[in-house]
């Protein structure tokens, strides 16, 4: 009797389960297509705001003599020769891409001398000129100006993700 109580009980919870299920929607997500169209935005936008720091503070960087680097680049160099917890080159600039910024902060390199690019997010572009000595990056000059407003489009994809996202939590 028991068992039979237990083998009831238990196809009335699976079918009450699968019945929920069945008519739970389906959480929206972004599309692949979506998701890669906004890297490309955000590759250009960065880009954009890279072109307004340069030119607003006119320094002399340009892709020939300048390495570009992400913090992303920053961190993959550092594993890459060694990942060790305690490398004063490595934390001397990483160390500079800790601040609240429009877009990503972007490190422009050379030999023994680098500039931090970034956009404050009231639109003042800084520059923060760097030197290596001989155990880390020091910082020789930090030139502000305000810069120009460079807007950030969000994709029709991504409004549209947005508001099924806002309609699937108003349905609780």
């Amino acid at each position: 009797m028991k068992k039979t109580t237990a083998i009831i009980a238990g196809l009335f919870v699976s079918v009450c389960l699968c019945s929920i299920e069945a008519n739970a929607d389906e959480l929206p997500r972004l599309s692949p297509d979506c998701i890669e169209n906004m890297k490309n935005r955000d590759f250009k936008y960065n880009k954009a705001l890279m072109k307004d720091i340069i030119t607003g503070l006119e320094l002399d960087i340009d892709d020939r003599s300048f390495i570009e680097v992400t913090d992303k680049g920053l961190d993959a160099a550092n594993l890459i020769y060694g990942g060790k917890e305690i490398d004063e080159y490595y934390q001397s600039l990483h160390q500079h891409f800790i601040v609240a910024s429009r877009g990503k902060p972007t490190l422009f390199i050379k030999p023994s001398e680098a500039y931090l690019l970034y956009k404050q997010p009231d639109n003042t572009n800084v520059a923060v000129h760097l030197k290596l000595s001989d155990l880390k990056w020091e910082v020789i000059e930090k030139k502000k100006k305000e810069g120009n407003a460079v807007n950030y489009m969000l994709l029709k994809c991504e409004k549209e993700y947005l508001k099924e996202k806002q309609e699937y939590s108003n349905k609780d």
